[in-house]
């Protein structure tokens, strides 16, 4: 069985000299845009394409969903796996991947693996196989001109700029804003599930370590120090009682001002107000969304969303900032004025659309006037 170990310094040179074979390559998430957005060319697809499918998240294939009309005239779908090498499939561990036996194509940049196996299928951890399409072929004649057009989307413009400077921008912050509800949502999803396995205390406890390590930012924290800052915080909340978490959070959000929370949060000699404003929104926020669905709280539930449209910006992102200066109306109307919804809304479709090659169909590209 081949070696599922990360390559070392010399397999790594090795697989950049494949990587060059034709001269140039697509990063991994470019060729996921490339076929998304219909890119890739029609003499290398196996059959005729009935849907390219939409980008996967989180673990599992790249693309789910694409269908085929296959040569025996029934439509064909399933998911489709990206690589830019075939051989990766085995390298990453998903010939051993149950999650990977829906597949109906591996979609690579180069086929690299040995000559009498190169244009064969792929092997499923089913047993089964899918045909292995490698697209650098068709593709390398032109890579800039591929790679600015995935950059721009497909009209060779930011599809978001020009429905931006169509709109008023009270309606273009709405819209991000929604995003950044859709995305705190998720959270609050993952809040409940974490609930189910650990208990209120449980989930809160992990879900405050993962947001102070989330809004550590280039300061080296060792988990002890995060575990040691979380366990004050909570001490802080429950007036170092050994009482449950949730109680505590309640009674600030009902006072439905941020700062109230947000002040909470804050410890001598450890997270200040910008780093407080971040561990509200990824822990506090979502716990206590989750426990107002889970007990039917109804105020509860409107005091949190409350608290979400009034909560203030974060540090600015530097991975939205290109959509952000995109989306930014004339005039002195900023991004940090829609707040954290705004903020979230953009890591939302950076995250959903942007590095999925949804530009030019995504909420603010091509939704209506």
């Amino acid at each position: 069985m081949p070696s599922l170990s990360a390559p070392s310094v010399t397999q790594r040179g090795l697989l950049r000299e494949q990587a060059g074979a034709y001269g140039f390559t697509l990063a991994e998430h470019e060729l996921v845009a490339l076929w998304l957005l219909g890119r890739v060319p029609e003499a290398v697809w196996p059959w005729p394409l009935l849907r390219p499918g939409r980008a996967g998240r989180g673990p599992g294939p790249d693309i789910r969903e694409a269908a085929f009309l296959h040569e025996s005239g029934v439509p064909v779908a399933g998911d489709v796996e990206v690589h830019l090498r075939a051989t990766d499939f085995v390298r990453h561990g998903h010939h051993l991947d149950p999650g990977y036996d829906g597949l109906v194509l591996h979609l690579v940049w180069e086929d690299d693996r040995p000559p009498d196996a190169v244009g064969t299928g792929t092997r499923l951890p089913g047993g089964g196989s899918v045909p292995t399409i490698a697209v650098g072929p068709a593709l390398e004649g032109e890579p800039e001109r591929l790679r600015r057009l995935v950059r721009l989307g497909p009209s060779g413009g930011e599809p978001c700029a020009a429905w931006a400077a169509n709109r008023p921008p009270g309606r273009v912050t709405a819209t991000v804003r929604a995003e950044g509800r859709r995305r705190l949502a998720e959270r609050a999803w993952g809040a409940a599930r974490l609930v189910e396995l650990e208990g209120w205390d449980g989930a809160w406890e992990e879900l405050l370590v993962r947001a102070l390590r989330a809004s550590a930012g280039r300061r080296r924290e060792p988990d002890e120090l995060q575990r040691a800052l979380a366990a004050r915080i909570t001490r802080s909340l429950t007036g170092g009682r050994r009482v449950s978490i949730l109680p505590a959070l309640e009674r600030l959000a009902r006072d439905r001002e941020p700062r109230a929370l947000i002040d909470a949060l804050r410890q001598p000699g450890g997270p200040g107000r910008a780093r407080s404003i971040e561990i509200g929104w990824n822990a506090a926020l979502p716990l206590l969304a989750a426990a107002a669905s889970a007990y039917g709280d109804r105020a509860l539930a409107e005091s949190i969303a409350v608290l979400v449209d009034r909560w203030p910006a974060p540090r600015p992102y530097g991975r939205t900032t290109a959509l952000a200066n995109l989306l930014r109306p004339p005039g002195p109307h900023r991004p940090r004025d829609g707040g954290a919804l705004y903020a979230q809304g953009l890591l939302h479709l950076q995250d959903l659309w942007c590095e999925r090659g949804g530009c030019g169909v995504c909420p603010v590209s091509g939704g209506p006037a």
